[in-house]
């Protein structure tokens, strides 16, 4: 009869929800940042891959020329000329990029601390936005905590540091997604102007797949609210909680105009791979990888100081050897609490149509994430821009971020349940999870790195479900039971993913010269321009970084990005020829009896700017096949596939001469000595549509020549030429985004100003 008694009362009994002050939170998440990356902020710890050698080299000459004033449309320091921030991943107008300029050093170098500690920031940023979100659905602040903290710290956000504009969009959407519901819920044009400006502020950062997904999903969303409450009798509220919606990828959109269009213009003259289906599918996640939901290092681990293929043995489905960059493309754990408690709130909170749709959101990004190993990819794959990406276990992401916030729900729900319901949802959950874990133990041998993370994973398993058994029986109070779960959470993830960006190795020391081939190699414009070779493919060997032009301002042939011209070398035979039209002055060599490699000054080489009097037209598409095959002295002649308005006299010798007067980044000034003829300039400079000419002040024609150069035509008794970087669609997007933003931000205000007024 006691024991009776004794559990009808402990169905009966409340669970006070203890609610805290927001500033304690954002102290917490203060606090786990810090500690997360304790190592970079206050250590010898740096990021690396792609971070060494693509971030940081592109965001120095970015902040450097920021810092100067001026926008860097041009950079001539890698791939002998190319654009800069018509390159979306450099997000030039991504406006935490822009605070880099305060991280300039004396020398002229941006501080690796300067860039780890923005980069950092977002992880602080990801967990406020998070909290917020769950604090909007009514989630409880410890609860929202639960959620941040496993959202953020997950390996879908630590693993792509190395990416940070991945980062950056995932630190802002849970806020986008908030806005964006409350537009909808609320049928208010402002949240949804809110949204679309966080939204469009967030594409700038530069990750067009990441933006795919992202909006895709708001737009699901969407479509799951319009059939939701299609029926409802009110269409006209209906009609109003649409269009705030709307408006929220019209404004994202013109704001990020200004970087789409130039962006659009660079795309259309780039090498692009042909991106067939079984390409779009390198990344995918394996069958195999289920356990990872417990087991993080289930085929091996590797991490920025131990970058060893052999540490990670995942096969394909194809028996193949998955290569290393699998490691971190396929990452998603975040942390046995998150997916415990995430179990116990789908089981909880089924009847939830916000939690059901999560639930068709975890099923699409984990059925998409496994790429060719299942039937969706080649569906996604003929959606619109979809077919243009890899590494389709980067849609993970709604995996993540569902069970996040499954997580902050099921946590509430332990004390918001009655006994019964709590029992059912904790043995279901907890069944899953032990499946998982024993799946994971059954694969795995005693003593390696997979065995000690799968014996972790139970640790943590048995702990939390300790804790959550002792709520259900109410020995422990709300308060104790969520701290020491956040404790867990954060222990779990940090033995995760803390050492995945712990280099040793200093970027800025990879990047150090040596003075006196760093002295050679700058040029002094406008009296001594030319180009450096500081890479040889036969045999392999880079004398320096691929991208070291742009930090140490000399004008590499070489340099690392994915979007490279169609057009940079002329098309000849011999690699000799081509750095003579280069105007490339040190060439990487070999001594063949050493094997030893060594700098030669090319003497043949051709200026920066030089004038001929001999033109052959050929069409465009016949250029580099009538390079190759035929003779030509380029000193003399220049091959053009546009005719000339001026009439030359290739029998006549050629008194003028070209003198540079002025080489900036944007901009290009020469001059004409003795004028008495007619000729063609030709420059040893990547032709590109948005440099504009001007013949004593007046627009001329720039002409492609010698397959990828410049070539201007010169009247007799012309003197002064002007080249001007003057891109027309940059011109365009950025009035698009002014509008926008003129139009966004007083309707943003005014409308809250109002508000004000009417409380």
């Amino acid at each position: 009869m006691k024991k009776n008694q004794k559990k009808e009362n402990l169905k009966n009994t409340e669970v006070q929800i203890q609610e805290f002050p927001n500033i304690y939170f954002l102290g917490l998440f203060l606090l786990t940042t810090v500690i997360f990356f304790f190592g970079q902020l206050f250590g010898n710890s740096f990021f690396w891959e792609d971070f060494v050698e693509y971030v940081y080299p592109v965001q120095t000459y970015a902040a450097v020329a920021a810092g100067q004033g001026s926008i860097p449309f041009w950079n001539p320091y890698a791939f002998s000329g190319m654009p800069f921030i018509a390159d979306l991943q450099v997000g030039f107008f991504y406006p935490f990029n822009r605070l880099l300029f305060l991280f300039i050093d004396s020398d002229g170098h941006l501080s690796v601390w300067g860039l780890q500690f923005i980069i950092i920031l977002h992880f602080f940023i990801a967990q406020i936005t998070f909290y917020y979100l769950m604090r909007y659905k009514k989630v409880s602040s410890l609860a929202a905590a639960i959620g941040a903290i496993g959202y953020t710290f997950s390996m879908m956000m630590i693993c792509h540091v190395i990416h940070p504009m991945i980062v950056y969009h995932l630190a802002w959407f849970p806020l986008i997604f908030m806005f964006f519901i409350r537009a909808l819920d609320e049928h208010d044009y402002r949240y949804g102007i809110a949204s679309g400006l966080i939204l469009g502020i967030t594409m700038l950062s530069g990750h067009p797949q990441t933006t795919l997904y992202l909006a895709f999903f708001l737009g699901i969303y969407l479509l799951w609210y319009i059939s939701d409450n299609f029926r409802a009798p009110d269409k006209k509220i209906l009609l109003l909680s649409v269009v705030s919606a709307v408006i929220v990828f019209i404004v994202a959109l013109g704001v990020f105009q200004i970087q789409f269009l130039t962006s659009s213009e660079l795309a259309d003259l780039s090498l692009r791979a042909e991106m067939t289906v079984e390409k779009s599918a390198e990344g995918s996640l394996e069958f195999q990888q289920i356990t990872n939901f417990v087991n993080p290092h289930q085929f091996g681990k590797i991490s920025g100081d131990d970058v060893n293929q052999a540490n990670f043995n995942m096969k394909l489905a194809n028996g193949e050897p998955a290569p290393y960059f699998y490691y971190w493309e396929t990452a998603f754990y975040f942390g046995v609490v998150v997916f415990l408690l995430g179990l116990i709130g789908i089981v909880a909170c089924k009847k939830n149509k916000f939690i059901q749709f999560l639930l068709i959101m975890t099923a699409l990004g984990l059925l998409h994430a496994l790429g060719s190993n299942f039937f969706i990819h080649g569906i996604f794959y003929e959606l619109p821009f979809f077919g243009q990406f890899r590494n389709p276990a980067r849609m993970m992401v709604y995996v993540v971020f569902a069970f996040s916030i499954f997580a902050s729900f099921g946590f509430d729900k332990l004390f918001k349940s009655t006994y019964n319901e709590m029992i059912i949802s904790i043995i279901i959950s907890a069944s899953l999870v032990a499946l998982l874990i024993l799946i994971a133990f059954s694969s795995v041998s005693t003593g390696d790195v997979p065995m000690n993370t799968a014996l972790m994973s139970l640790l943590y398993f048995a702990i939390s479900i300790a804790i959550i058994f002792m709520i259900s029986t109410r020995k422990i109070g709300f308060t104790l039971s969520g701290l020491l779960l956040i404790l867990i959470l954060f222990m779990d993830l940090y033995l995760a993913g803390g050492d995945f960006n712990a280099s040793k190795e200093d970027p800025q020391l990879t990047y150090k010269m040596e003075q006196n081939m760093l002295k050679s190699f700058k040029p002094n414009p406008p009296d001594d321009i030319f180009r450096v070779n500081t890479r040889s493919y036969s045999p392999p060997y880079m004398a320096t970084k691929r991208n070291q032009g742009m930090i140490d301002r000399f004008m590499n042939t070489e340099g690392y990005n994915p979007l490279v011209l169609q057009r940079v070398n002329p098309s000849l035979n011999e690699t000799d020829e081509i750095y003579d039209l280069l105007n490339v002055k040190y060439i990487l060599k070999f001594d063949t009896s050493t094997n030893q490699p060594y700098f030669e000054e090319n003497h043949d080489r051709l200026p920066n700017a030089w004038l001929v009097n001999r033109a052959h037209i050929f069409p465009a598409d016949q250029v580099g096949e009538k390079m190759k095959k035929g003779s030509f002295d380029f000193s003399k002649e220049v091959i053009l596939e546009e005719p000339l308005k001026i009439k030359l006299n290739s029998d006549e010798e050629i008194k003028s001469k070209v003198v540079c007067k002025e080489y900036k980044t944007n901009y290009l000034r020469y001059e004409i000595l003795n004028p008495e003829s007619n000729v063609v300039l030709v420059l040893s400079e990547i032709w590109y549509p948005s440099w504009k000419v001007f013949v004593d002040g007046l627009p001329a024609k720039l002409h492609r020549a010698n397959y990828s150069l410049r070539a201007v035509e010169i009247p007799k008794g012309a003197s002064k030429i002007e080249l001007r970087f003057a891109s027309e669609s940059f011109a365009i997007g950025q009035w698009i985004t002014l509008v926008t933003l003129l139009i966004s931000l007083p309707l943003l205000v005014i409308n809250l100003n109002k508000r004000k007024k009417n409380a």
